[in-house]
């Protein structure tokens, strides 16, 4: 299965809890925590009430600034939630929750060290605070240190054993560690807890997308059965999510399992075409589909595909090396050209892989890793994209 590990998506993800705007309240939402879990776009005009009413105090005040502001965090207005946490720090200084949202927002900024200064501050008021030592396990994990970041987690789960973001990360640490029994224990469990309360912590991508945390639950039990060899217990659990909620992320998720499974090429097609239909933002759906046209010699078709990937993320190195090939089939050989310098230029995969081929055809002779573009390293991709056979 094509799935990049994304420990960066992971740092966007750990600070904020909350539901979907799919699992609505039945009741009008207050200003409450319970509300922004279930539906958070609904608690700001509440929250909004209270804090304009001039008889608030200031502690209620600070709590409905805090629950706003995880509702604009949730809703994707990234701006409006710092504000509003901000102004709910000065007001309630010992709401431990708001500065691992405030951590959240300072990390999707990229702003590192303003990070960890939050979490700081929510671990010097309370040193088992779960999701402050999650989100430091995700840190640990992101730089290789998956032992240490599986500590964290296990500290985080300490605290809440339901905490569905450790179980999710300990999971695919275990899973990168080749520990797969701890980590198929740590995805049951996962796909154990019903949807509505996994749901209720609120999956938010990396993109700020607020997707439904029990397919992607079953997606990771899958990816943990496929990289220890058990394939048909993976497919499995990915058509268990499309007959639980026939969706674009369910789609997609079993699209791009079958892309790479020998004689399913047509049901992957099949499934990403749906899920691309359904709206699809993954950019390693569109991939699976492109490299999957390729099979079939629909190099239109496949060009198409590996734009779609590229629309979503500009940096995807085999992307553009794919979409390279596809420019070379077409004897566009500049567009090629400038494919392949640019996947060379963002990704070191993509670099390593074109070095290879590079090798192999002949093309380039040195041993070593070239740390700049040389016009040497220029002409021997050019040379490359006017051989077809040079892969």
């Amino acid at each position: 299965m094509m799935i990049r590990h994304a420990v960066w998506t992971f740092l966007l993800m750990a600070g904020i809890a909350g539901g979907e705007a799919a699992f609505a309240a039945e009741k009008p939402a207050s200003c409450k925590l319970s509300d922004v879990e279930i539906s958070p776009g609904e608690v700001i005009e509440p929250c909004s009430k209270i804090i304009a009413e001039t008889t608030t105090s200031p502690a209620d005040r600070g709590y409905a600034l805090f629950i706003r502001g995880k509702g604009y965090h949730s809703t994707k207005r990234f701006d409006l939630a710092q504000r509003d946490y901000d102004a709910a720090i000065e007001l309630t200084p010992t709401n431990e929750g708001l500065f691992v949202s405030r951590a959240n927002i300072a990390f999707r900024g990229g702003r590192y060290e303003e990070g960890m200064s939050f979490l700081e501050k929510a671990l010097a008021l309370n040193p088992s605070n779960g999701p402050a030592l999650r989100m430091i396990g995700t840190l640990f994990d992101r730089s290789g240190q998956l032992e240490e970041a599986i500590r964290h987690y296990t500290m985080a789960l300490a605290a809440n054993p339901k905490d569905a973001y450790a179980l999710l990360f300990r999971s695919k640490s275990y899973a990168e560690l080749r520990q797969f029994s701890e980590a198929l224990k740590d995805a049951d469990d996962l796909v154990a807890m019903p949807p509505a309360e996994i749901n209720r912590q609120g999956y938010l991508d990396g993109r700020g997308d607020r997707l439904d945390f029990h397919i992607i639950a079953l997606e990771n039990r899958a990816s943990v059965y496929e990289a220890s060899g058990q394939p048909d217990r993976a497919e499995q659990d990915l058509t268990t999510a499309v007959s639980y909620s026939r969706s674009a992320l369910s789609l997609a998720a079993r699209g791009k399992f079958l892309a790479y499974r020998t004689g399913r090429e047509k049901e992957a097609l099949s499934d990403l075409d749906e899920a691309i239909s359904l709206g699809s933002v993954d950019s390693d759906a569109f991939y699976a589909q492109g490299t999957t046209h390729m099979q079939f010699r629909k190099v239109e078709a496949a060009l198409a595909a590996f734009d779609g990937a590229l629309k979503i993320d500009p940096h995807f190195g085999m992307a553009l090396l794919m979409r390279a090939r596809v420019h070379r089939e077409l004897d566009q050989t500049d567009l090629a050209v400038a494919d392949t310098i640019h996947a060379v230029s963002v990704s070191a995969s993509a670099r390593q892989g074109t070095l290879a081929a590079l090798n192999a055809a002949g093309y380039w002779r040195s041993s070593k890793e070239p740390t700049e573009l040389t016009p040497a390293l220029q002409d021997a991709i050019r040379a490359c994209m006017l051989d077809k056979r040079c892969n």
